[in-house]
């Protein structure tokens, strides 16, 4: 019964996922099909820059409440205060993120020459979205340790529908230079219906405004300490990998390759369904499972499986690529023998991420500031060796990036899935 009861919630998390990821997916194509490469790539630039500014309000915080709730979920007013907490500390951060972005949105719009009304409401509606989703990341995060799956469901399902339908809109419109705020607002509008059921969903559960005690707080600070101080500096350049291809094209390229950039990333929204479902139902379960044969099992089964529907992604981007390109539409047809390096690219990375998540969940951070230098030594070898002069290059650069990583993530994950099967040896010979 208790494997039927997990199933069920898989397929309806993976259900409501595919279907948000394929609602996402079908918004962004018709985005990429329907705007002109240059708006597209002002888009592709403004996102790229709300993903760094949520990044640094990040710096490590995120992976702190699930390992310091840990057994304790079920205590309502020690989860919701946990929570509190530790999004009052990227509150803070969200004012070192507004600072560090701004210069960069600033040279990189006057080098390509973005501006009027149209273009700087666009980037006040992202600073707004970015507002919103901290707001969305605080309530996604207590009912997500408090396994109310169902009201995430209706909530996501509901945000989905409502970003399609403003897409739609926009996109049935002619298109001009106020195009890119239409389809940036149809994002705020989504976070905003969110907040609002969000906050509905505290008020009908009754979940208490609770704030933890200074006895409690002293605690919960220092634990938070301990997991984001070894995550600092890996945030913060692993937050600028994670466009590092936007960002270089957007220094050092044209309009049209970011665009190229910005649309190739669209077809790997594919792996996203998996990254959501294990973040709902994975890693609060490796988060709450004691130490012994039972963690090392579900880890070692869910990177199996993870990398069994990686590869089978990947074989379609070798032998089929053209059916990949025809989602993005014609104007980017000359891409398709390089739809193999997008995926392969974004594989190694989700899968770099689900390494580095399993471990942030039990509280293992420890040595990831190393890996900045694994995969600079990488980066800076592969510039003086090959060098980025096109769209080729820039998806290798990505490829290698993501190796490093990976190969880094993966060889922490296997020194400590080591150490959590010699500890569950040791206490069964203890038990006998």
């Amino acid at each position: 019964m208790k494997l039927l009861s997990r199933l069920r919630q898989v397929a309806m998390v993976g259900g409501v996922e595919t279907f948000g990821v394929a609602i996402g997916g079908i918004a962004g194509l018709l985005i990429v099909n329907v705007m002109p490469k240059d708006q597209y790539a002002a888009y592709t630039f403004l996102v790229a820059c709300m993903t760094l500014i949520l990044g640094i309000t990040d710096l490590g915080l995120a992976h702190c409440t699930l390992p310091i709730v840990g057994q304790r979920a079920g205590e309502v007013p020690w989860v919701v205060g946990v929570c509190h907490q530790v999004f009052r500390k990227r509150w803070l951060l969200l004012a070192l993120g507004l600072a560090v972005i701004g210069p960069y949105w600033f040279y990189t719009s006057q080098q390509h020459a973005w501006a009027g009304w149209a273009y700087l409401t666009a980037s006040l509606l992202m600073v707004a979205v970015v507002l919103l989703a901290l707001r969305e990341h605080y309530a996604n995060t207590v009912l997500l340790i408090l396994g109310q799956i169902p009201i995430l469901n209706r909530i996501a399902f509901s945000s989905h529908c409502v970003r399609i339908a403003f897409v739609g809109v926009v996109l049935l419109l002619p298109a001009t230079s106020w195009s890119v705020t239409g389809i940036v607002a149809a994002t705020a509008a989504a976070s905003f219906v969110s907040v609002m059921l969000y906050r509905k969903a505290f008020r009908t559960q009754q979940l208490p405004d609770a704030h933890l005690d200074a006895a409690d707080t002293k605690k919960v600070d220092a634990q938070v300490l301990r997991i984001a101080k070894p995550l600092v500096l890996p945030a913060i350049f692993y937050q600028v990998q994670g466009v590092i291809t936007v960002f270089l094209v957007s220094l050092f390229g044209t309009a049209s390759m970011m665009a190229e950039v910005g649309a190739f990333g669209r077809l790997a929204m594919v792996l996203i369904v998996v990254d959501r479902v294990t973040n709902t139902l994975l890693f609060p379960a490796i988060a709450r499972a004691p130490v012994g044969a039972r963690l090392g099992a579900i880890v070692a089964q869910a990177h199996v499986a993870y990398f069994a529907m990686g590869a089978l992604v990947l074989l379609t981007s070798f032998f089929f690529p053209q059916y990949w390109i025809l989602l993005l539409g014609k104007q980017y047809a000359s891409m398709t023998p390089l739809v193999w390096m997008v995926f392969l690219a974004s594989i190694l990375m989700n899968a770099s991420g689900f390494a580095f998540r399993t471990l942030s969940v039990r509280g293992a951070t420890a040595g990831q500031t190393y890996s900045i230098a694994v995969t600079l030594i990488t980066q800076i070898l592969y510039l003086r060796l090959v060098g980025v002069s096109d769209l080729r290059s820039v998806l290798g650069f990505g490829i290698a990036t993501s190796l490093a990583n990976f190969g880094y993530q993966y060889f922490l994950l296997a020194v400590r899935w080591l150490e959590w099967r010699k500890d569950a040896v040791d206490e069964a010979q203890a038990r006998l």
